[in-house]
């Protein structure tokens, strides 16, 4: 077939097109706005690094409607102002707060996790052909297995497995030292051969001041007298704008302001105790929202000295089962906060 000297032209200028985007950068994060239908490998970005601010957001490179929960959340978090949408200014800002953020978990040795964590302890294995293979959880101390998980191919190949910190009986594994094992290469004919390969610390909870911190005399002290009352929790005096950390994985079972009282104040119902851990006294009402699901070591707020408070700290409560006025019991939090204080 010949092609009159028109339609070479045209094929000419599309291939110099395609070649033209073929060798186009891809959009760096901050060079454009981004919002609701965006795609690329920017807002990858974008998603890891709201993840690494404690905004829990899948990486998919299309910004839709968790990512944009995830950058409302954030937004609110840093009091500007709430649209759901990354401005380039945003984005620089975002990016300025990444890079100060705690990094993600490594396959390193004392790496720590949380059980139901938002990150979790994952391993990689290789198979040959297709089938099954099983991997131990096991607890370094006794050498014992806690726990077993199975990995599927469809073909040969990699495939990674995860831990959420649960036992084969669906009990709670006790914090310590635990390491995977490969326990069977099963008809997959299957090696570990990436992810979590040393050994990992695994905790319920973590400590919810991680900056410098008092526990203050005994008028700080649960059961201390007050007005017409007894203290219900303990003090813990720190600097006005420390963060503070959920102290294990659940979800926000109140929110409120109490001007005579409690000031700003938060309550996390436990997914993994089924305990209530109570914040007061924060200097703005937290992020989160009643029903919001936190992950244990996620900033849910500030230390503040709203309420009826004197000096800036954080006035921490501990609830039994079932919870927050809804059964439970408040308890001396003491003894555990000085055991996650010893680790966190």
């Amino acid at each position: 077939m010949t092609l009159r000297g028109g339609a070479v032209a045209t094929l000419v200028a599309v291939a110099a097109l395609l070649v033209l985007a073929a060798s186009a950068p891809a959009a760096q994060f901050g060079s454009r706005p981004l919002k609701m239908g965006s795609k690329g490998k920017d807002v990858r970005v974008l998603q890891r690094s709201l993840t690494r601010l404690g905004q829990s957001t899948p990486v998919t490179g299309y910004f839709w409607k968790l990512t944009k929960r995830s950058t409302k959340g954030l937004e609110r978090a840093q009091q500007w102002r709430v649209d759901g949408k990354v401005s380039r200014k945003d984005a620089a800002r975002i990016a300025g707060l990444a890079a100060q953020a705690p990094k993600a978990p490594t396959a390193t040795t004392g790496t720590v996790y949380f059980v139901r964590g938002l990150l979790k302890p994952e391993i990689a294995l290789t198979a040959q052909s297709p089938g099954s293979a099983a991997v131990d959880v096991v607890d370094v101390a006794s050498g014992a297995a806690v726990a077993r998980l199975t990995v599927s191919f469809e073909s040969a190949g990699t495939a990674d497995s995860r831990w959420n910190g649960l036992t084969a009986s669906g009990g709670i594994a006790p914090d310590g030292s635990y390491r995977f094992d490969l326990a069977e290469p099963g008809d997959a004919r299957a090696a570990i051969t990436g992810g979590q390969t040393d050994e990992f610390r695994l905790r319920r909870h973590t400590f919810p001041v991680p900056g410098q911190h008092d526990y203050g005399g005994a008028g700080s002290r649960f059961g201390a007298p007050r007005s017409g009352h007894t203290h219900q929790g303990q003090d813990m005096a720190a600097a006005c704008g420390e963060p503070l950390l959920a102290t294990e994985t659940g979800t926000v079972a109140a929110k409120a302001y109490q001007a005579g009282g409690a000031g700003h104040y938060l309550v996390i119902q436990g997914a993994v105790t089924g305990t209530a851990h109570v914040y007061m006294h924060m200097v703005k009402a937290s992020w989160a929202d009643k029903g919001e699901v936190l992950f244990a070591g996620q900033q849910l707020g500030k230390v503040g000295t709203t309420g009826s408070s004197t000096g800036c700290h954080l006035h921490f409560e501990r609830w039994t089962a079932p919870g927050w006025y809804v059964g439970g019991k408040p308890y001396d939090p003491l003894k555990e906060l000085r055991y996650w204080d010893s680790y966190s």
